[in-house]
């Protein structure tokens, strides 16, 4: 997990990085890294040197910027931390888009089998209620022809 150089000796490498007193300069050269507060160039021999904080917690000579070391790819102005958030932040809104156009996809093949589980808890006699006293012209249906039910439950006069 090393983009060191195997023949390099690790004191040379500190001495190559502490010796730039400049952003620029410093991420110019191989496995360093730039520490804004303190305004220090550190050695950063890890794989993806932007991550580099996450197992190097003494990154920078100071502890409270240890997220806000610049480094490779991003250069001078961009900081672990705002990279990171980024990163995070474009993920979390592909994942919920997602999550939202799955919602969607399944609502739609729920109402495309014409589930009628909303009706499920009506107990029957106020089903056979409701459609026997409305239909779909608004008016009642007592005293048509096509009435379910026995004769009992049919009016006497037709009207």
């Amino acid at each position: 997990m090393s983009n060191l150089n195997p023949n390099e000796d690790p004191d040379d490498h500190l001495r190559r990085c502490w010796r730039q007193q400049a952003c620029s300069p410093c991420l110019a050269q191989d496995a360093c890294s730039w520490c804004p507060f303190t305004q220090s160039c550190t050695p950063n021999a890890h794989t993806f040197p932007l991550l580099a904080p996450i197992s190097q917690p003494d990154i920078c000579p100071h502890w409270s910027e240890r997220w806000e070391v610049r480094s490779r790819p991003f250069g001078c102005h961009v900081s672990t931390i705002t990279a990171v958030s980024v990163i995070i932040s474009i993920l979390s809104t592909i994942l919920l888009g997602v999550l939202v156009w799955i919602s969607i996809v399944v609502y739609k093949r729920l109402k495309r089998a014409d589930w009628d589980w909303h009706r499920a808890s009506i107990p029957f006699d106020r089903v056979r209620f409701w459609t026997k006293w409305h239909s779909t012209d608004g008016r009642s249906r007592w005293g048509s022809s096509n009435t379910t039910g026995s004769q009992e439950q049919q009016p006497l006069l037709n009207s």
